[in-house]
């Protein structure tokens, strides 16, 4: 059980999820074999991701997260190399068996989620990296079908992320110090980089229009956005800016995390 948490299997499949929403978003669903398999690829290669994250923050989360499997001793540090190694390996294999452009897309993926996890973690550049390699799901449904609306839900995806992620390193601030960490919140401050954060979530509630506006998605789209995805969006953003709580933080990145699966919903009705 330790080593399917490690995995984060529900985060693994919104990514299958979000793979399979680049390829349908303004083209319909479809799930052609390569369609599905490309899903799959998606899986694997966040859970290889999330694998390698926890094999590098032993020491963070010791501090910020005593509970996780490697922390706690309750996996095995050279078994989890291994299962990290074979999902690995099977992204780069399956994704070769589709066509040349999805492997160098899955290779590049797997090589930014070691360097983030192995040298990149510990300074303000990760935020990025972590933000656009998730919004790269959606590039790789719609590389596979061929439908460039896909890059709408990956620059929704790296304006929702960001925020989420920065949330993310003041929740973990403590223990991000006590390894050396530069995140945005230590080297600019609690305050700063919430407001920072609030930016990125202004500036995703502008952009969230364009797919109704340039007649690529319907009205059930704009309904969705309006009456789900932006009160909750607007929310965090008004509590960002108003300096919340120590205690708010958590409850901001699980609200956010609410609005991306309502983003995904309204982006496939």
């Amino acid at each position: 059980m330790a080593y399917v948490t490690m995995l984060r299997p529900i985060n693994c499949i919104i990514t299958l999820v979000s793979v399979w929403v680049g390829a349908w978003i303004g083209y319909g669903f479809t799930l052609p074999p390569a369609l599905i398999l490309a899903g799959m690829i998606g899986f694997v290669t966040c859970g290889f991701g999330n694998l390698i994250n926890d094999l590098y923050d032993i020491k963070i989360d010791k501090v910020n997260n005593p509970q996780r499997p490697l922390a706690s001793g309750k996996a095995d540090r050279k078994l989890v190399i291994v299962l990290a190694l074979c999902l690995l390996i099977i992204s780069l294999v399956f994704s070769l068996s589709i066509n040349l452009v999805v492997f160098f897309l899955v290779l590049g993926v797997s090589i930014l989620l070691f360097a983030y996890a192995a040298f990149l973690k510990k300074k303000p550049v990760a935020n990025i990296i972590v933000s656009a390699i998730t919004g790269l799901s959606f590039v790789l449904g719609g590389i596979v079908v061929k439908n460039p609306v896909s890059i709408f839900p990956f620059v929704f995806s790296f304006f929702i992320h960001m925020p989420r992620e920065i949330i993310k390193d003041i929740i973990d601030i403590k223990g991000d110090k006590k390894n050396n960490v530069v995140s945005i919140p230590i080297a600019l401050g609690i305050r700063r980089a919430s407001i920072i954060s609030a930016f990125f979530l202004g500036v995703l509630c502008i952009l969230l229009p364009l797919p109704y506006i340039l007649e690529i998605l319907s009205v059930r789209y704009m309904i969705v956005v309006l009456f789900f995805a932006c009160p909750i969006i607007i929310y965090c953003l008004v509590k960002l800016v108003k300096k919340p709580a120590a205690s708010e933080f958590s409850k901001l990145s699980r609200f956010l995390k609410f609005a991306m699966a309502t983003g995904l919903v309204a982006m496939i009705i």
